[in-house]
């Protein structure tokens, strides 16, 4: 539903209308779209991290594995599809052409783990396959850490300056901890493909890798919801 051009107020509380209209909904649009990416990348990062714990825990871990890398796998998914949906605005608003490489590298990392992680729960070589998996997941997060981190570039004036704040500095920890996970999620899938611990590795891996996706998704949706129009 089109928004009445009399609803809409710039920062200074006077009325907004023509051109800028057309930009105020245009940037809520990305918002919005992002805020749902990355709420259920939160909330499938949170499944994620609930399996990894149970195989921890020794009930069903090579089901619990496979099952926790098709989540991790969607998780990117998610967020690198709702990034990408709105990529135009979003690299005219950053001027951040670093976006396109990140949401590539989740997209692409997110899908490929969900079909590894497909094969490993259907019982093709497992021990191979989820190691890898982390690999790629450990990759995926590398790259796309500047995507993550370029999303504070968004204006958000709706939002008191503590708040903006707040929301600003998670997405700074949550980038640079998508780089120090990634980091150790590709040690521990070579550490597991070299045969040392694979199964308790690869499950650690899944573990760190879900809380990171976790954290990502509550601090992007956070800073998002900041964008919406009250």
């Amino acid at each position: 539903m089109a928004m009445d051009p009399r609803d809409v107020h710039d920062v200074q509380g006077r009325p907004v209308t023509g051109a800028n209209v057309y930009e105020t909904e245009e940037k809520e649009k990305t918002a919005e779209v992002i805020f749902g990416g990355s709420t259920a990348e939160a909330v499938v990062g949170a499944a994620a991290v609930v399996l990894a714990i149970l195989g921890l825990a020794n009930m069903w871990p090579g089901y619990m594995a496979s099952i926790a890398t098709i989540a991790v796998g969607a998780a990117l998914l998610f967020e690198g599809g709702a990034i990408a949906s709105r990529y135009s605005d979003l690299a005219r608003r950053t001027g951040a052409s670093e976006i396109g490489g990140g949401v590539s590298a989740e997209i692409l990392g997110g899908a490929a783990g969900i079909a590894l992680g497909v094969l490993a729960l259907l019982g093709i070589m497992p021990s191979t396959l989820t190691p890898i998996a982390i690999i790629v997941f450990g990759g995926a997060l590398l790259i796309g850490s500047a995507a993550t981190a370029r999303l504070n570039a968004l204006s958000t004036v709706k939002m008191s300056d503590r708040a903006r704040d707040v929301t600003r500095g998670a997405i700074e920890m949550a980038s640079g901890t998508e780089v120090l996970i990634g980091i150790a999620a590709i040690v521990l899938g070579i550490l597991a493909l070299l045969g040392m611990a694979p199964r308790t590795l690869v499950l650690i891996g899944l573990l760190a890798l879900g809380a990171t996706v976790l954290f990502s998704g509550a601090a992007i949706s956070s800073r998002m919801a900041g964008v919406f129009r009250r």
